[in-house]
């Protein structure tokens, strides 16, 4: 009888180890910490206030265009400087001469 339960015992532990990590995707029940910042990237924000948008990291560069309050404003990308300043890389919807187009800039936070 004990050889008859250890057979048992030996062979449900063998079926949960052989079936239970093949339920499992790869990397475990790990959430890709990339996917969840491009997700957040993607949604507009509403400028609140009027601001310039620049052609480059630089206070002295050039401004593309004015970009008035209340005009969605998508986020590229966020990049921190060496002086510990945070710009952003945005894409703002702009009209010119009955036109629709995105301009991509940089805007100091």
């Amino acid at each position: 009888m004990n050889l008859i339960s250890t057979f048992i015992v030996w062979t449900w532990l063998l079926c949960i180890g052989l079936v239970a990590p093949a339920s499992l995707p790869a990397g475990g029940a790990q959430e890709s910490i990339i996917q969840h910042r491009r997700n957040n990237m993607g949604s507009p924000i509403i400028a609140l206030k009027d601001f310039n948008l620049l052609n480059s990291t630089s206070n002295n560069s050039s401004t593309l265009t004015r970009v008035i309050a209340g005009t969605p404003v998508n986020v590229i990308k966020v990049w921190e400087s060496n002086e510990s300043r945070k710009w952003l890389l945005v894409s703002v919807l702009c009209q010119r001469f009955d036109q629709l187009f995105y301009r991509r800039g940089w805007v100091e936070i």
